[in-house]
């Protein structure tokens, strides 16, 4: 097993080498004090004794110190008391000064000793708090319920100097064990008691009612550490417990939150299939009933018009199914990225073409640029964000306007600007408009649309690093900038 980690002042003992040492002190200081014993007097000499056993008190335990004041005393009395070099003492007021040297010796090196014991309990309890502080981090910093187990399981190993497993917890028990004790009183909180079982130290890990495993150590670890040790380890488990708890409460209120997403999305999407998805079905029922009536007398212009009708609002549908099914997958996350390297030029010309098939009428005005300017997207996704864009430009732009498409290149970005003469969306409105289903009568989100296009195009951009945002205006239509990263051009195989 390793060493557990210091958390609480280990007791001093006393070794033979601890009174070397004294001694070696003891004789430093004589050597100095017989150096100076012709310059000074003899009170100044009991200082630099008096020195030496502050030196050792500081270091040493306190028998060790009592140790160097004795010989500190004796040799004074021997050496620099008249009558020197004999231990008997002829005058009063030496008998008085080498008392209190003594005195002063004894309780110098008593406080010198306990002073050294504060400051080790100030480093310990300076430990403690470091080793629950960076525990809290690393559980903050925690992303989920396994990141949080494997930095518990690593924090209580370091500190109790033995491997610590988490075992979680039986979702099939709805009462408590013998690893996971009951506690008499409820409370939000539960102080974690250990259970040795069979041999194990356990101790489990409770908030409340809810339980969330157990920190198990191995046969005999509890009995290595001393009680602060013990405690500490205790108190961690406290915060784990803590941190597990934050991060169930966190899930649930995602699946809260998904849950009420969802129902939005749900009651949204039956609206709008009640309405948006409804018109066309009712167009092409229309114009297929009217043609399976009345075909024979219907002219040929007629009947073209009718089949015309029954073509665009079928594409119209296709479109509007198309959304749907696109929006779903980036909701779910199974939107598969199969990116390749494309000319943006390709995918501007490729939406652009596709957007005339079903505005014929629309005058479209390009802006590209001369160079080659290469992407590492999904071409395919791409496109279909950029149509979406020009689409919802096109739906707005009043008869005549032209709709430009400025491609250009700025900070190592691909910047696509679509910008009609349309009514304009108010600034308020701006951010909100890429959300699903907002309602405003400007932009995709008009009668013409299920308001999905934006919010797919937002979607799709954004799975490639990018951003689609409104860009404010000079108060008449609408511009929109599509941003998309450059990565480095590939490099030419010879």
């Amino acid at each position: 097993m390793r060493d557990p980690l210091p958390l609480t002042p280990r007791v001093l003992r006393v070794r033979a080498t601890d009174y070397l040492f004294a001694t070696a002190v003891t004789l430093l200081a004589f050597a100095v004090a017989v150096a100076a014993d012709r310059y000074f007097s003899a009170a100044n000499l009991s200082l630099i004794l008096l020195t030496a056993v502050l030196a050792v008190a500081i270091r040493k335990p306190m028998a060790v110190a009592v140790y160097t004041a004795v010989l500190c005393f004796l040799g004074d009395n021997f050496f620099f008391t008249p009558p020197r070099h004999t231990l008997a003492i002829d005058s009063i007021d030496d008998v008085l000064a080498i008392g209190l040297f003594l005195i002063v010796a004894l309780v110098c090196s008593r406080m010198a000793t306990r002073l050294s014991s504060q400051v080790v309990s100030l480093q310990v309890a300076q430990r403690r708090a470091r080793t629950l502080l960076q525990l809290g981090q690393q559980l903050a910093a925690a992303a989920d319920t396994a990141a949080i187990r494997e930095v518990a399981t690593l924090a209580l190993t370091r500190v109790a100097g033995a491997t610590a497993s988490m075992r979680p917890a039986d979702p099939s028990r709805s009462g408590p064990s013998l690893s996971e004790p009951s506690f008499s009183e409820p409370s939000l909180f539960s102080e974690p008691r250990a259970a040795d079982q069979g041999g194990e130290w356990i101790i489990p890990l409770r908030v409340g009612a809810h339980h969330h495993g157990s920190v198990v150590f191995a046969s005999g670890v509890a009995r290595d550490l001393n009680a602060d040790q013990r405690e500490l380890v205790l108190t961690m488990t406290q915060d784990i417990a803590l941190a597990l708890e934050r991060d169930r409460l966190a899930q649930e209120l995602e699946q809260s939150r998904v849950q009420g997403e969802t129902e939005r999305l749900r009651n949204a999407l039956l609206s709008s299939v009640s309405h948006d998805l409804r018109s066309p079905l009712a167009s092409m029922i229309g114009a297929a009933d009217t043609l399976a009536m009345y075909e024979a007398q219907l002219p040929q212009d007629e009947r073209r018009q009718l089949l015309q009708a029954i073509l665009h609002e079928g594409q119209r549908l296709d479109r509007y199914i198309q959304n749907l099914l696109d929006m779903t997958r980036l909701g779910h996350g199974t939107l598969k990225l199969h990116r390749d390297w494309v000319d943006a030029t390709e995918v501007v010309v490729a939406a652009t073409d596709r957007l005339r098939r079903f505005f014929p009428e629309l005058v479209l005005q390009t802006v590209l640029p001369h160079d080659t300017v290469l992407l590492y997207v999904h071409p395919a996704l791409i496109e279909q964000a950029l149509f979406n864009v020009l689409e919802n430009a096109a739906h707005f732009s009043p008869p005549g306007e032209a709709v430009r498409v400025v491609v250009s290149i700025a900070d190592e970005q691909l910047l696509i600007d679509v910008i009609d003469r349309g009514p304009g969306i108010p600034p308020d409105e701006r951010a909100r408009i890429f959300d699903m289903f907002h309602s405003v009568s400007r932009g995709d989100r008009g009668g013409k649309g299920t308001g999905l296009g934006l919010s797919i195009c937002r979607g799709m951009i954004g799975a490639h690093g990018g951003s689609v945002e409104v860009l404010p205006g000079d108060g008449v239509g609408t511009s929109m900038r599509i941003t998309l990263p450059l990565p480095p051009a590939p490099e030419t195989i010879a």
